[in-house]
């Protein structure tokens, strides 16, 4: 049977899920993987995969040059499996809605900065010798083309991460410009002060671990799945339009469902959506993690 480079990366991925989550990864483990797996094989992205797993897997990590993936990368239950980042998307609920779909991925990396010169000069000698097999042609054109390096990393003995993080990881996701009134009312929030839930349960739990708050772009996700059902990539239109303030677009998104049968009243439609919109510059939480978790392994020297 031909060695396709659809079946090196479906073995390699396949492999990893086992290293990862064990001879029997559960049944959640099991299906994100599958489909991610075919939306980089559908839209064409699987050189791409098999280009980045060499570059920084194979040659960074055999080199012991630090690297970390940051951005929505680490949303990529692909990537985990690959080596790619350390982050589980399955342990702390991020989506690979960002990541994989119908647009090619950008990968995102921060290098290690005493050696960001060694390791971009040495990657594509290596990438032109060991990977040729592997990858497609053309590499040193489009070798950088979506990656991201980033030069501010310094290695330092990794320490243990610890289980929860939720604090640190929601502060983070408030700490830009324009955030200044939900970090204090989420503060606020986790130091007692009393907030009324919408009264609709499965908005309440997702919304429970920021104390009522959107933080996240993930609770967008949810919520735009549990209660109407949009696709992967029609979730992520939407908190586009949302981002950018599409009033048009937002308004046509939200009566696509009103006038069929859903499992909210008229009043509890107009509660989601209010909550839908509330932040519309939600943090990726994929990033805000990768960020968190990264100060375990590195000092940052922005």
């Amino acid at each position: 049977m031909e060695m396709t480079n659809t079946r090196i990366l479906q073995g390699l991925v396949a492999e990893g899920m086992k290293m990862r989550y064990g001879d029997k990864p559960g049944k959640a483990a099991t299906l994100r993987w599958l489909w991610e797996i075919k939306q980089i094989i559908d839209h064409g992205f699987v050189d791409y995969y098999l280009r980045v797993f060499w570059l920084f897997h194979q040659y960074a990590y055999s080199n012991k040059i630090g690297y970390w993936a940051c951005g929505a990368t680490p949303s990529s239950i692909v990537c985990y499996a690959l080596g790619l980042t350390k982050v589980d998307p399955l342990y702390y609920g991020l989506h690979s809605v960002r990541f994989v779909n119908d647009k090619r991925p950008k990968f995102q990396f921060d290098i290690e900065s005493s050696r960001y010169n060694e390791f971009k000069e040495g990657s594509v000698k290596y990438l032109e010798v060991k990977a040729s097999p592997a990858i497609s042609a053309n590499i040193q054109a489009s070798l950088y083309e979506n990656i991201t390096p980033m030069n501010y990393l310094s290695r330092r003995k990794e320490r243990s991460v610890p289980r929860n993080l939720d604090d640190e990881i929601a502060e983070y996701a408030l700490t830009f410009p324009g955030k200044d009134s939900l970090f204090n009312e989420y503060n606020l929030r986790k130091d007692g002060k009393e907030w009324t839930p919408t009264g609709i349960a499965p908005l309440d739990e997702i919304l429970a671990p920021t104390y009522g708050l959107l933080v996240y772009q993930e609770q967008m996700f949810d919520i735009l799945r549990l209660f109407f059902n949009y696709s992967a990539l029609e979730r992520n239109n939407i908190r586009l339009a949302i981002h950018r303030g599409e009033t048009k677009q937002i308004a046509a998104y939200k009566a696509k469902h009103y006038e069929k049968p859903h499992i909210l009243s008229a009043n509890e439609y107009e509660v989601v959506w209010d909550v839908l919109i509330s932040n519309p510059k939600a943090f990726l939480k994929a990033h805000a993690v990768s960020r968190v978790i990264s100060r375990y392994y590195f000092n940052k020297e922005y």
